[in-house]
């Protein structure tokens, strides 16, 4: 699958992976099954090993929207909540049949503290996290179809495993707009 979030390429996480599958609890999620609730408590991280799972928040009109996504080889949490252990702001659910090794947050703080290279690890993570969230945050002051043409870009096959109406989510647009959207470029 394409990779939906930009982790930094360079970077080698196989001592993290590693971690996740000698300390980690394998744990199978099918289709919609939640790995954690908005509101809830966690002390667990995922590893993905297969699968895909998204990441939703419902707002005060219980309208919910798709904030991101993580797919094999990424890693998944509610990464504030867990560090502050406060309620979760955001829902993770698998969107299809998939399985994670789960890590309690004190394994991996434990390993962070190792040596300076997995601190090192540990700070280019949260970079590249912060970024990623900037990133989107930023993008919202785009058109929808200046989002779609980037998503489409970084994620080439998306629509393959989405429906029209979970990327118009996480656009944060209708889908009818995604429909005119797809109309307009294929003219273009």
């Amino acid at each position: 699958m394409d990779k939906f979030n930009t982790n930094n390429s360079s970077l080698d996480y196989s001592a993290l992976e590693d971690l996740f599958v000698r300390q980690g609890t394998l744990k199978e999620f099918a289709r919609n099954d939640y790995f954690l609730r908005q509101n809830d408590h966690t002390r667990y991280i995922g590893y993905v090993v297969s699968g895909m799972f998204r990441l939703s928040r419902v707002d005060a009109n219980a309208n919910e929207w798709i904030i991101g996504y993580s797919f094999e080889h990424d890693f998944v949490c509610d990464y504030p909540a867990l560090r502050q252990g406060s309620e979760a702001s955001v829902n993770i659910q698998a969107a299809v049949d998939s399985a994670i090794y789960l890590l309690p947050w004190e394994n991996l703080n434990v390993f962070w503290e190792t040596d300076m290279d997995t601190q090192r690890l540990g700070r280019t993570i949260a970079e590249t996290m912060f970024s990623e969230i900037a990133q989107r945050l930023y993008g919202f002051y785009d058109t929808p179809e200046q989002r779609y043409i980037r998503l489409m870009q970084r994620c080439p096959r998306i629509q393959e495993r989405l429906t029209l109406k979970e990327i118009a989510s996480f656009l944060g647009v209708t889908p009818e707009t995604v429909s005119r959207i797809r109309k307009h470029l294929l003219f273009k």
